[in-house]
C-alpha cells in the first residue's frame, strides 16, 4: 500500500471516529436535557401557610380534614368550611348544600394571600356555599408526593369529591374553583361525567405542551427540540402524559359547565389561553371578547389577580354561575354549631 493511501485512510477514520464522537456527545446531550425537562415536570416549591393564614382569620369556622387521592397513592390535607360559616351569618344543613372545592396554583397552597382564596371561600361561605380547601400533593401542609403539573393532580381533585360524597353530598353539587394550575387540574378533572355540577377556572392555561414551546424564545429556543424526547422520557420513567395535560382537549369533549376567568394583563399565562378555553367550549369570538356567559376576560387583572381587581364583580359571576348550575344553597332553619351536618373530619370519627 503507497503512503499516499495509508495517508487516505487514517484521514477516513479520523473522520468516522470524529463523527461518531460528535454524535455521542449530541446524543447525550440531548439524552439530558429531556431528562431534565422531564424531571421539572415532578418537581414543585412547598410553601405552607402560617399559623395566621386560617378560616378563622377571615371570620369562617373550619375543621381539619386528611383524605386521600382517589387511588390512594397521596395522603392529602384539607380544610372543610360549613356552609353561612361566617359570623352572622345563617347556618345551613348539609343536605340540599351545594359544596364548592378550592384549587390553588403551583408553588403556593390553599391560603393563597396573593390570590385571596380565604377572602373568596369568605364570600361564597356567606352566600350558603360550603367549601373545601386543600393542598395538592406536595404543596402546602399535604405530605410530599411527586408533583406531574396538572397530570395526577386530577386524583387529588377527585379523591376531594369523593370525600364529600362519602359524606352524603351529591356530585351534581359539588362545583369547583380553581387557580392557575388549579383550574387546569378541574377542567380536566370536570370533563368526565358526572364528576363535577360546574367549574371555574381563573388564569389557567389552555395545554401545557403549549406553555413550555411559547415559553422557549431566545436563547432557549434550541430547547423545542428536547421536547418529543422530554414526552418520551415522562411517560416512561414518571407516567405522565404530558398530550393528556390539555384542558382544552378536556372541555372540548364534555358537557360540564364552565366559566373561564383570565386577567387581561397575565403575563404568566398570557390571556390567549382564555381566549383558546373559549373556543374549546363552543364560545363565539364576540362571547369571549364581550365576557358574556363563559370567558370574562378582566381588565387590569394580573395572574390570579381577578378577584382583587373586581371582587364585587367577581363573588356576583360566581354566585350566579354556581346557582343557576348547582343549584342555589338551601337556607334551612337556624341550627347550633354543634349540630351542623356538614362533613365530619377524620378525626372526629373513629377510623
Amino acid at each position: 500500500m503507497s503512503p499516499f493511501a495509508n495517508r487516505r485512510y487514517d484521514v477516513d477514520v479520523g473522520f468516522i471516529r470524529t463523527t461518531f464522537t460528535l454524535l455521542g456527545i449530541a446524543g447525550g446531550s440531548y439524552i439530558g436535557v429531556s431528562s431534565a425537562m422531564a424531571a421539572s415536570l415532578t418537581r414543585t416549591s412547598r410553601v405552607r401557610p402560617n399559623d395566621a393564614e386560617t378560616p378563622e382569620s377571615v371570620g369562617l369556622e373550619y375543621r381539619d380534614v386528611s383524605f386521600t387521592s382517589r387511588g390512594g397513592d397521596a395522603r392529602l390535607s384539607g380544610w372543610i368550611i360549613p356552609p353561612g360559616s361566617g359570623v352572622g351569618s345563617p347556618r345551613t344543613t348539609a343536605r340540599g348544600t351545594s359544596w364548592i372545592i378550592m384549587l390553588h396554583g403551583d408553588d403556593t397552597n390553599r391560603a393563597d394571600s396573593k390570590t385571596g382564596t380565604l377572602g373568596i371561600a369568605r364570600e361564597l361561605s356567606n352566600h350558603g356555599f360550603g367549601i373545601f380547601m386543600f393542598d395538592l400533593r406536595g404543596r402546602g401542609d399535604s405530605p410530599a408526593v411527586m408533583s406531574s403539573s396538572g397530570y395526577f393532580e386530577r386524583l387529588d381533585l377527585q379523591g376531594a369529591s369523593d370525600y364529600l360524597v362519602s359524606k352524603g353530598t351529591d356530585r351534581t353539587r359539588i362545583g369547583v374553583l380553581g387557580f392557575a394550575l388549579g383550574g387546569a387540574v378541574g377542567l380536566m378533572a370536570g370533563s368526565n361525567p358526572n364528576n363535577f355540577g360546574a367549574v371555574v377556572a381563573d388564569s389557567s392555561f389552555a395545554d401545557y405542551s403549549l406553555v413550555l414551546r411559547t415559553s422557549m424564545t431566545g436563547i432557549k429556543r434550541p430547547l423545542t427540540l428536547s421536547i418529543p424526547g422530554m414526552n418520551f422520557i415522562a411517560r416512561s420513567i414518571y407516567g405522565i402524559d404530558v398530550s393528556e395535560i390539555s384542558p382544552a382537549r378536556a372541555i372540548a369533549r364534555s358537557d360540564t359547565p364552565v366559566l373561564v376567568i383570565h386577567g387581561e394583563e397575565d403575563t404568566v399565562i398570557p390571556v390567549e389561553h382564555a381566549r383558546l378555553l373559549g373556543r374549546a367550549i363552543g364560545a363565539s369570538f364576540d362571547e369571549i371578547e364581550t365576557g358574556q356567559e363563559t370567558v370574562w376576560i378582566v381588565p387590569g387583572a394580573g395572574h390570579t389577580g381577578a378577584f382583587r381587581t373586581e371582587p364585587a364583580a367577581y363573588i356576583n359571576k360566581l354566585v350566579k354561575f354556581y346557582e343557576a348550575n348547582l343549584g342555589a344553597p338551601h337556607k334551612s332553619h337556624s341550627l347550633p354549631a354543634q349540630s351542623s351536618d356538614a362533613p365530619e373530619t377524620p378525626e372526629a370519627r373513629a377510623d
